[in-house]
């Protein structure tokens, strides 16, 4: 409805409600003065003139998408694309603890409108996000949106970065439309306005940007994307809606930014099966076409999967069109991304490219230079006298689309590729289409950019300022990548070049399989995803199962996987023939994919968002012989509050399987656990879906209810088999008790049946039990809450300790626990970098194979499944995150880490506690991710270590319980000497009274300007006393005189006393006193002596240093240069600093270069020591290689 007002006479105007269509606002027909009046028959109504501005403003809307045709290509076949419009399913997770996933559609992403909102709208190239921005613009000009906006501006990021020139907002918004910068100022004063900002990712922040002050209005001229920061961040029209579509990988970039009272973020999953119909029957119009074709790509499965992306159902159905015009088969050889473009391009060549002046050849040439030179500058769109010096005749070029833009003077005429997919095709064609070196070497500085990306990715902004354009640089190259795979040996792909008489005289196939086969092993996390689509393409099945079985671990349990990827997996596992290790998060949909391919699998880990039937299948897949020996199931803990967990591993034959969950109670969870131990083949003879969904139930009951447990315990009475039972419940009844009588009775095979009540075991049960058990093979051994039926009646007590106990303990934590192993290997971690700021050391090591290591800095111990690169650091603890455990304090340590590469199944942290019976159960490991802080209790508690199995990659610190009166625990005096100037007449020697555990290292090396005085260290101090030094000669200055002893494991360690002395004094006498014992002597007197004895050490550990950095530094030269690998390795083996498995490895290589990369990984796990032996056998062997080297180093610019 319009407001229009009528003018009868003198009187007063008087409001009248006439029904206008909104598509009609334009008044044509009418006669419009220019004051804004209307004539209609003999009545003038006055018309605002905002109102008559935007009905012309919606017209030009419509007119302009009218002009916009789908790019079908077929004898005049120009429909509108809102006639191919299909929405895709839209997802939408609200921001709570346990975000409910809801699908959501276009209409309502803006619901009443109470506050300004913003609502993000992500997605992969090519899933209709412009798409579907266009289509709320169109319709919001049809009339759509009447009482929701009143007026709504498209801003397309990639045409704004054709502005290199300052202008204000009004500017921007004048150019995106047909208003003038007058008009859209006297409509935007009370207009409730949307913007729509369509491919924010396109627009280039600098750092400089963030710090440009913002405009202060509207017409204020500053760079574009100043102007765009402003609007997202609410500076400038604050009460304004906001629509931004951006690619998933600058989300999180956009939610820095968006300030607004409300936002949220959708997300573009794609065509359903549903979706994927709809869309056919639009593009085919003809039902039996329509028919025809989706019947054809529904019988393939990949296919199908392909049509959920949008641009490739488009694609699709293209290519399909014409073959059926043709007489073609449909869809055969359509099975890679690749092969479904070139087939695309072919048919266009084939169809509308006769009439073109340039040969193909020469026109993919110009095409693929053009679309380099883009994706190098990040360019989308080209101006007319650029791309006229590459491509003969733009404006007939069927892959080519031409727009006008709008200039402060005139017009210009500028083109881009059809879309953005397609020049990145174009540029993997000009690459195999230069000749050998040329292709060679830009394919190699492709893989290098790729790859500094994924680099610069854990760096921060502030630490690298190109940071954010090198990302968004490589993002973009890597289907450029994917595209090289595809062009590389597959038949559909030779066709094409044969047909189109194309010659290509370049194999890059070599270099990409070396590529990523090394980055296979090299990145086990985000990028691993990636490295699997590349296979994909390649689609060759030896070359795929050649790099899935070198992996020690194939870790995406941090990645939401797509359809897509999920079609990938499938076909890249079933070219293995074993898969060692793999973690993956998936849904039900996935496991209907994936399933077939999973049992290849030695150990795996899924994630679901829920416990789905079909687990009991991989349940069975533990039993029938198959390669599967090791099975971890889980809930997502953001998504599920109970969080079940199915573990399962074979060892020996015998099956050990436990499954667990909480109930949640009133007060805390209560634990329960169900552990099976048998031979493997009765695990296929045991209904596990009847099992698991009569646990689950077990967990959703009242505290103190059993009923649920009694029926689980009578499914287990149908399973013959069973050698052991453990249960964990949270009381003990009479009722249960009659149920574990009635099972032991009826299952011969088993041996043993354990029981664990968490809140109380009554000893008028216990009675019930022992008499039931009077006149059976059965002995009853009770440890505190903890029961242990057995047929041997030697077992006793201390067994139910140890024995049972423990095992329970590791079947209900994890499946991987690993028994340490005869031999204990000791490394040096190498140095990576040092925060200053915040006093963090990163540790690196590299495992070049599975076993037992320990760290010599920090005597941590990895338990290695295989080869892998470990990143460690002690990070400051937060005291908060240990409020709500009760009386816990730390107790070492908070270890940050990760495992890049391999696998590690146990970690030993070292404690500093003397036993004395009850503070050995006070220990646990605190496991913290975010704010969340898990306790783990431990496998074992050794007399230095706690051990526990780790299956994720985080936060890790001994935490225990608070006791008093507090334990001495074991400890360390460490002394270092202040550096002095010459005209001091004093120096001060610190003191540090700390934990053992704490590594004397992280205490070096924050005092790196100071000499570390060594002397015996060792003694027992106890938390919370108070202790003072006794020094001779006497008269020292000692401050503080008295200091309490309290536990600190800050990375900043201070010192407990400064010792100020004279300069000159060579000596001193030093003893530590218990002040709260009676001064008690809890350090002997020792020695300090002030020498510099160390000197010589010291600077051999800077030459240590500086050789290195050598080696660190000239990586890649060294390994492209280095000749006399296998000398220096027989050195290195002759002084046992490489082991002769990795020297066999070296050997076997046949090219200088890859030996040089085997014997990289024994340099970076020997740390500097190694590499200082390298360097100097190096020096030996190749003299002008260092001296070349070193040069070169010493002239570059700082």
């Amino acid at each position: 409805m319009l407001h229009l007002f009528k003018r009868k006479g003198r009187k007063k105007k008087r409001e009248v409600l006439i029904p206008v269509e909104e598509s009609s606002a334009d008044f044509s027909g009418y006669e419009v003065s220019g004051s804004g009046c209307v004539k209609i028959g003999s009545m003038t109504l006055n018309i605002p003139s905002p109102w008559i501005m935007v009905g012309r403003y919606k017209m030009s809307v419509i007119q302009m998408y009218n002009m916009e045709r789908s790019r079908t290509f077929f004898s005049g076949d120009h429909r509108s694309e809102a006639a191919l419009y299909t929405e895709p399913v839209i997802i939408q997770r609200d921001e709570l603890p346990f975000p409910p996933v809801t699908e959501v559609c276009v209409d309502h992403f803006f619901g009443d409108l109470l506050n300004p909102l913003a609502v993000i709208l992500q997605g992969s190239s090519g899933s209709g996000k412009s798409s579907i921005a266009q289509k709320i613009m169109l319709d919001w000009a049809s009339g759509k949106y009447p009482e929701k906006f009143n007026l709504v501006f498209y801003l397309k990021c990639e045409k704004l970065m054709c502005f290199s020139e300052e202008m204000s907002l009004i500017d921007l918004l004048s150019w995106s439309c047909s208003l003038t910068s007058n008009e859209i100022s006297e409509m935007l004063q009370e207009s409730k306005v949307l913007f729509i900002i369509d491919g924010f990712e396109e627009l280039r922040f600098t750092q400089d940007i963030f710090y440009t002050p913002p405009p202060t209005d509207l017409h204020q001229k500053v760079p574009p994307e100043v102007s765009v920061c402003a609007l997202l961040k609410g500076q400038i029209l604050p009460d304004s809606f906001l629509l931004v579509t951006t690619r998933s990988s600058a989300t999180q970039s956009l939610n820095n930014l968006i300030n607004r009272p409300q936002c949220f973020t959708n997300t573009i999953v794609g065509f359903s099966k549903k979706k994927i119909e709809e869309y056919f029957q639009k593009f085919f119009q003809d039902e039996v076409l329509f028919r025809k074709a989706y019947e054809s790509v529904g019988s393939n499965e990949t296919m199908l999967t392909a049509c959920s992306i949008p641009v490739i159902c488009w694609v699709i159905c293209t290519v399909i069109r014409e073959r059926f015009n043709d007489g073609a088969d449909i869809t055969t050889d359509l099975e890679t991304t690749t092969s479904i473009y070139v087939e695309f391009v072919s048919t266009l060549l084939e169809h509308h490219g006769q009439g073109l002046n340039e040969s193909v050849p020469n026109l993919l040439r110009s095409l693929g230079q053009l679309a380099e030179r883009g994706m190098l500058e990040q360019q989308v769109l080209f101006d007319e006298k650029n791309i006229q010096e590459t491509v003969q005749d733009p404006v007939n070029n069927p892959f080519l689309n031409k727009f006008l833009l709008e200039r402060r003077i005139k017009q210009e005429t500028m083109f881009r590729f059809i879309h953005l997919s397609f020049q990145k095709l174009f540029t993997a064609l000009y690459f195999v289409l230069l000749d050998e070196d040329e292709s060679q070497k830009k394919v190699r500085e492709l893989l290098h950019t790729v790859e500094r990306g994924w680099a610069l990715s854990s760096w921060s902004a502030a630490e690298f300022s190109n940071r954010d354009s090198e990302i968004r640089k490589s993002n973009q190259l890597q289907s450029v990548i994917l595209f090289l795979c595809g062009l590389c040996k597959n038949e559909t792909i030779d066709s094409f070049f044969k047909k189109h008489n194309v010659t290509v005289s370049i194999n890059i196939e070599t270099q990409l399989k070396e590529w990523i086969h090394q980055c296979s092993l090299r990145y086990q996390h985000e990028n691993m995803m990636f490295i699997l689509h590349c296979l994909y393409e390649l689609h060759e099945r030896s070359f795929i199962g050649k790099v899935l079985g070198d992996l020690v671990l194939i870790d995406l349990s941090n990645i939401s996987l797509h359809k897509t990827d999920c079609w990938v997996l499938r076909f890249c596992f079933q070219c293995c023939e074993r898969i060692r290790n793999l973690r993956l998060n998936v849904t039900s949909d996935h496991l209907k994919i994936l399933q077939p391919a999973l049992c290849s699998c030695e150990e795996l880990r899924l994630i679901f968002d829920h416990i789905l039937d079909d687990v009991g299948d991989f349940i069975l897949a533990l039993g029938d012989r198959k390669l599967m020996n090791q099975l971890m199931i889980k809930v997502d803990k953001n998504k599920n509050r109970s969080c079940p967990e199915i573990i399962g591993s074979v060892k020996d034959g015998v099956v050990t399987l436990s499954v667990s969950c909480s109930k949640i109670s009133i007060f805390r969870p209560i634990p329960l656990d169900l552990t099976l131990i048998c031979p493997r083949p009765v695990i296929c003879t045991i209904n596990w879906r009847d099992i698991l969904q009569t646990f689950m139930r077990c967990t959703k009951e009242p505290e103190g209810s059993d009923k649920e447990v009694v029926a689980l315990l009578q499914v287990l009475r149908s399973s013959s088999g069973l050698k052991k039972i453990h249960l964990q419940v949270d009381i003990l009844s009479d009722t249960l008790v009659h149920t574990i009588i009635s099972l032991i009775q009826t299952c011969p095979s088993l041996r043993e049946f354990g029981i664990k009540a968490i809140l109380t075991l009554q000893q008028e049960v216990i009675q019930t039990l022992q008499e039931s058990l009077t006149d059976m093979d059965w002995m009853l051994n009770i440890w505190r809450k903890s029961l242990l039926l057995t047929r041997d009646k030697d077992s006793t007590e201390e067994e139910l300790k140890t024995e049972y106990m423990e095992e329970a303990l590791v079947s209900v934590s994890s499946s991987t626990l690993q028994a340490p192993g005869p031999t204990t290997s000791m490394f040096t971690p190498e140095l990576t970098d040092r925060d200053e700021v915040k006093g963090e050391n990163t540790h690196r090591f590299f495992s070049p194979h599975g076993g037992q290591f320990q760290c010599s800095l920090t005597k941590l111990v990895f338990v290695m499944e295989g080869k892998g690169e470990m990143l460690y650091k002690i990070v400051p603890w937060d005291p908060r995150l240990l409020d709500g455990l009760g009386q816990m304090q730390p107790a070492g340590p908070l270890y940050n880490i990760d495992c890049f590469e391999g696998s590690i199944s146990q970690l030993h942290l070292p404690h500093c506690e003397i036993f004395s019976g009850e503070n050995k159960v006070s220990l646990a490991v605190a496991h913290i991710t975010g704010d969340n802080v898990e306790v783990l209790q431990p496998l074992k508690v050794s007399s230095t270590h706690v051990i526990i199995n780790i299956t994720e990659f985080s936060l890790f610190g001994l935490i225990k319980k608070i006791i008093y009166p507090e334990l001495p625990v074991r400890s360390q005096v460490l002394f270092f000497v202040r550096q002095t100037s010459v005209k001091q007449k004093e120096k001060i020697l610190d003191v540090h009274l700390l934990p053992r555990n704490v590594p004397v290292s992280e205490v070096k090396i924050q005092h790196k300007e100071n000499r570390h005085i060594q002397t015996s260290s060792k003694c027992r101090l106890t938390p919370g006393r108070e202790y003072s030094l006794c020094c001779l000669p006497e008269g020292l200055k000692v401050q503080p005189e008295n200091e309490l002893f309290e536990f600190d494991f800050d990375p900043n360690f201070h010192p407990t006393f400064e010792v100020i002395l004279d300069v000159n004094i060579e000596e001193i006498k030093l003893s530590l006193l218990d002040k709260t014992d009676e001064e008690k002597i809890v350090w002997t007197p020792r020695q300090i002596f002030f020498t510099e004895s160390g000197s010589s050490t010291d600077s051999t550990a800077i030459i240590k240093d500086t050789e290195s950095e050598f080696v660190d530094n000239n990586r890649d030269e060294l390994i492209q240069r280095v000749t006399s690998v296998m000398e220096i390795a027989d050195c290195l083996r002759s002084k046992k600093m490489i082991t002769d498995e990795m020297w066999s490895e070296v050997h076997a290589e046949n090219t200088h270069r890859k030996q040089m990369r085997i014997l990289y990984m024994v340099l970076i796990s020997g740390g500097s020591v190694v590499k200082a032996e390298f360097y100097k056998l190096l020096k030996e062997k190749e003299p002008h290689l260092v001296e070349s080297l070193e040069s070169s180093s010493s002239t570059s610019p700082q």
